[in-house]
């Protein structure tokens, strides 16, 4: 039977944990709540008055929080009133599309503070797409203090952010993360764009006022986000819902993926040109297709009429098996929805379960297109105010791009 040693620093270990924890605390509460007074955090932190005067105390000597003025008085002095500095530090956020890559700048409450598109010949390489992001990021931390990077791309993506499969751009284990951090010495989240997409959403969008949602974009691919009681699911290996990888109709189109009958090869922007081709259309865009159904063409209509069957198909496999309180529709072809979504709805509503189907609520995601970019910024925000209790791989600045090092 091997034993556990009893470690000598147990009780520094402890002390350390429990600040990292009331800090957490702390700053969680300031940036969900704003300006906020030390009596008021005390209340709703239910730590110590002097707990709580002592780390703010620290927080506004790092910086991290500051003074921003007094608050009413309840029958004595003014409460002075703290919040979080939102520019204490800076992330990028990155989208990593089929022939374009985004790069944006947010402050840390997600406020966009810059954002620029680079368009590439075809679909650009891990290495190009990485020599962009370094020199993206040095631009602008020589006026900004750049303290982390957000990256979404479509595909599998692993914990550690290695890019398992991307049937978009025909990646394969490539790793964006570890040539980025060696490079800049500053933490780099990778998640899958959807993901991404969704956190947004459920932090500033339509899903802010639900526990348990799917957030599904359609566009050049389909995919699903889920959230579980809050939380997003990503499953084992970071798969959960590719949805647009999942089988149709097994002798339906082929994918990009190799199968054969994916729901995104039937409810997406390859399914609405592959229709428009068999149907004869001279030009086969889906810009031409929206511009053809805005003008009343029945056979356009017809078509997102049933891109919009298949796609409640999907979705109403994944609403039988997680009960949602709410399907969110984003992606770039929500530009057309007022043509496939009665079909969608149609789909979903019908063929649910009748319990799950009188509760459940279809809405538009609420951001558009900026969400891909906020979900990316997210990523490195969220991890900075998270409580680190593991650290990173040696070498890189984790005590200055998270709340370790700033309460000691």
């Amino acid at each position: 039977m091997v034993e556990l040693s009893h470690p000598d620093n147990l009780e520094t270990v402890s002390r350390e944990l429990m600040r990292n924890l009331n800090t957490r605390a702390i700053t969680t509460v300031l940036f969900n709540r704003g300006k906020t007074s030390r009596a008021e955090l005390a209340r709703q932190t239910g730590l110590t008055q002097a707990t709580i005067s002592n780390i703010t105390a620290k927080l506004v000597e790092s910086r991290l929080v500051e003074e921003v003025g007094e608050g009413q008085s309840t029958g004595g002095r003014k409460p002075t009133l703290i919040n979080i500095n939102n520019n204490y530090g800076y992330v990028v956020g990155v989208k990593i599309e089929k022939n374009f890559v985004l790069t944006s700048l947010f402050d840390l409450r997600v406020n966009l503070i810059d954002r620029r598109e680079t368009r590439f010949d075809g679909v650009p390489s891990s290495e190009d797409v990485v020599e962009l992001i370094e020199d993206e990021v040095l631009k602008y931390d020589s006026n900004y203090n750049v303290i982390g990077i957000g990256i979404g791309v479509s595909g599998l993506i692993s914990d550690s952010g290695e890019i398992f499969y991307s049937p978009i751009l025909n990646w394969k284990s490539q790793k964006l993360g570890e040539p980025l951090e060696d490079d800049l010495a500053i933490p780099v989240l990778i998640d899958n764009d959807v993901n991404a997409f969704t956190l947004a959403e459920g932090w500033f969008g339509a899903g802010k006022d639900f526990r348990d949602f799917l957030c599904v974009t359609v566009g050049e691919g389909v995919g699903a986000g889920i959230v579980i009681n809050g939380s997003l699911y990503r499953g084992s290996l970071g798969g959960a819902g590719e949805i647009g990888h999942t089988t149709l109709d097994p002798d339906g189109p082929r994918c990009r993926c190799g199968e054969s009958g994916c729901l995104e090869a039937l409810a997406s922007d390859y399914f609405l040109v592959n229709e428009m081709e068999k149907e004869g259309f001279s030009e086969c865009q889906v810009g031409t297709l929206i511009e053809e159904a805005q003008q009343g063409d029945k056979l356009a209509r017809e078509i997102f009429s049933r891109m919009g069957h298949n796609l409640g198909l999907g979705i109403k496999n994944l609403v039988n098996t997680l009960n949602p309180e709410a399907v969110l529709l984003g992606g770039e072809r929500l530009d057309a929805a007022e043509f496939f979504i009665p079909s969608l709805k149609e789909e979903v509503l019908n063929h649910s379960f009748p319990q799950e189907a009188r509760k459940l609520e279809i809405v538009a995601a609420q951001l558009g297109k900026k969400a891909w970019l906020m979900g990316a910024a997210i990523l490195p925000v969220r991890d900075f105010f998270s409580l680190p209790l593991h650290k990173r791989r040696e070498g890189k600045a984790e005590d200055n791009t998270s709340l370790k090092g700033l309460v000691k």
